[in-house]
């Protein structure tokens, strides 16, 4: 029962510090400050790829294959996890600050892509109210020219670009009008 307890805490510990790592080292370095804390351990923290943090029954945590002793002797099982649920209120907090908000970032890129389709339409606007004043003014060569330069340009280069460009923003105004 004990070590079923301490094998669901050891895994919540690892969720906490692989979410923390996610975000940056920083963070993941805070919330193993936090645990040291929580467990009065001052740990070494170095700037490893991955950490693995283990707690044991008597309440010492291997980290790194290093033994660490709190200062205070801890009295079993209870006391490990009314520490750990501590701990676990103090991460929670701080990485729900720290939390990357994709939602944000998506809806900026939306309208950034807007934004360039817009300019890319008044380019190509502009570009044909050129030609066709070329037309007009019989200058057939400049109108062939940038005819056949746009249609170049936008086959090659940028057709597959703005077709899924159109795609997204295609998306993105269906989910903002089932929003609505």
């Amino acid at each position: 029962m004990a070590s079923d307890k301490l094998k669901k805490i050891n895994n919540e510990i690892k969720d906490y510090i692989n979410e923390s790592n996610f975000i940056s080292i920083k963070t993941r370095n805070k919330i193993i400050k936090m645990l040291g804390d929580e467990f009065d351990i001052k740990f070494k923290l170095d700037n490893y790829q991955t950490i693995d943090v283990t707690i044991l029954e008597n309440g010492h945590i291997i980290m790194y294959g290093d033994e660490y002793t709190p200062e205070k002797n801890i009295e079993g099982i209870k006391e490990i996890e009314e520490r750990y649920n501590n701990f676990k209120v103090k991460a929670d907090n701080f990485l729900n600050k720290k939390e990357v908000s994709f939602n944000n970032k998506k809806i900026g890129s939306n309208i950034l892509n807007l934004f360039v389709i817009l300019i890319i339409l008044l380019i190509f606007i502009g570009l044909l109210s050129l030609a066709i004043t070329s037309f007009i003014r019989g200058h057939y060569i400049n109108c062939i020219w940038i005819i056949f330069y746009v249609l170049v340009f936008f086959n090659n280069q940028v057709s597959d670009n703005l077709k899924s460009r159109l795609e997204s923003a295609k998306i993105f105004f269906k989910k903002l009008i089932k929003k609505k």
